[in-house]
């Protein structure tokens, strides 16, 4: 925190592990610009010590407060926040007020990640059981509960380095994303954004926005934006809420919460769309990409989301009946009619048997690591930890990629947000 001499300016810097946040929640900001603008010094108090019994001496307003990010890895500075007294004030009333009110009468539980340092995890019945989801074996030594998600698979089956760097140092990338995965994250939150419209209002049904438009909302450069605007005019004959009743649920970015209890094992999954349709749930998941699925290849192995889309299902933690139940996978390409909507049914014994194969393999490997040692191959071109890995870095140095356009957007990096 810092105060210009006379008083009228007041800043807050606020640290990131790795690159500065452009942008942060605005209840948060809300509440800082309130103690910025309004507050005054008081002694440091120890945790656990009483609050002063009295007012703090009233002091004179600034006449402005400033709140950047400051990113502890590079360097980075991000200004959030920069207004007077009143606007503060303003933004408190809008943002941070609703928020508090809503934590201090707000009862109810919402599983998720905070479900792992949980002390009351073994009486609440909002959190679904998931006995033997995949068939997993208990850790010898025992080992304290964590999560695991997809991404967490992924990323231990690449690199347990990347893994453990990533997921549980919370070293962020200071690498600037390619071409592709940012195409592939705008459409995500194009879509995101309309399919949480209420009413409910199918994609076949919109205009969508020209070229200077979409560039202008997504920041993508012309030929990725093009590209964009391919998928998504695809997308038009396939979104889900195509033809869906004003009646039914739909959830963006919903997220799916189990525990294993002979793991002592929180599984999150959010899943890019769920829906009802007609008493059945839809698990839809949605991939950018320039090349064609490989049709050789198992979609569940190839995307394990669906296996533990299948999985959840299985264990009834969405629907009931699995047998009613569809896990999709919606491929998006440029060319009108090369996209691809692929229906996995997870009511067969068959593919609930290859999803357990699928999982288990990535999960067993990854709940028995303790070391984490880097794996150096050609993922360390686009490794989310190589900063921090110096026989990665090494690897990259040795082995140059050639140059070619970027293809594929559905890489780990855009996974970060799906799971």
């Amino acid at each position: 925190m810092y105060a210009s001499e006379d008083g009228t300016v007041r800043d807050l810097w606020l640290p990131s592990l790795g690159r500065a946040k452009t942008a942060r929640p605005a209840a948060e900001l809300g509440a800082v610009a309130k103690v910025m603008a309004y507050g005054a010094s008081t002694p440091w108090r120890k945790f656990g010590a009483l609050p002063p019994a009295s007012e703090s001496d009233a002091v004179r307003l600034p006449e402005l407060i400033r709140v950047f990010d400051f990113g502890c890895a590079d360097g980075s500075l991000e200004l959030l926040l920069s207004e007077g007294p009143e606007q503060a004030q303003q933004r408190f009333m809008a943002d941070a007020a609703p928020a508090f009110l809503a934590a201090a009468t707000g009862g109810g539980t919402l599983p998720w990640e905070d479900c792992v340092d949980c002390k009351a995890i073994q009486g609440c019945s909002d959190l679904k059981r998931a006995p033997r989801l995949w068939g997993g074996r208990p850790t010898v030594p025992e080992r304290k509960r964590r999560s695991l998600s997809t991404w967490d698979l992924r990323l231990h089956a690449e690199c347990p380095a990347q893994y453990h760097l990533v997921r549980r140092l919370h070293l962020n990338d200071l690498s600037i994303e390619n071409r592709g995965a940012r195409r592939g994250r705008a459409v995500d939150r194009w879509l995101d954004a309309r399919h949480a419209e209420r009413p409910l209002r199918a994609c076949g049904d919109r205009e969508f926005p020209d070229l200077a438009a979409l560039r202008a909302e997504t920041g993508l450069d012309e030929p990725a934006a093009c590209e964009a605007m391919g998928m998504l005019a695809e997308h038009r004959l396939l979104c889900p809420i195509n033809g869906l009743g004003a009646q039914e649920r739909v959830l963006v970015q919903h997220r799916v919460t189990a525990y294993v209890p002979e793991l002592d094992l929180v599984v999150l999954a959010k899943p890019d769309l769920v829906h009802t349709d007609r008493g059945r749930w839809i698990w839809r998941e949605t991939k950018t990409s320039t090349r064609p699925l490989w049709e050789g290849a198992s979609l569940l192995r190839t995307y394990p989301q669906l296996a533990l889309g299948v999985l959840l299902f299985h264990a009834g933690v969405l629907g009931e009946d699995a047998r009613r139940c569809w896990v999709e996978l919606e491929h998006l390409r440029v060319g009108r009619g090369s996209s691809r909507l692929e229906r996995i049914d997870p009511g067969r014994p068959e593919t609930v048997d290859e999803a357990r194969t699928v999982i288990a393999e990535l999960a067993q490997p990854l709940l028995g690591d303790t070391t984490y040692e880097p794996r150096t191959g050609r993922h360390c071109h686009g490794c989310q930890a190589r900063t921090w890995c110096r026989p990665g870095t090494a690897h990259v140095a040795d082995h140059p990629l050639p140059e070619k356009p970027e293809a594929d957007t559905s890489r780990l990096g855009r996974e970060a947000a799906d799971d």
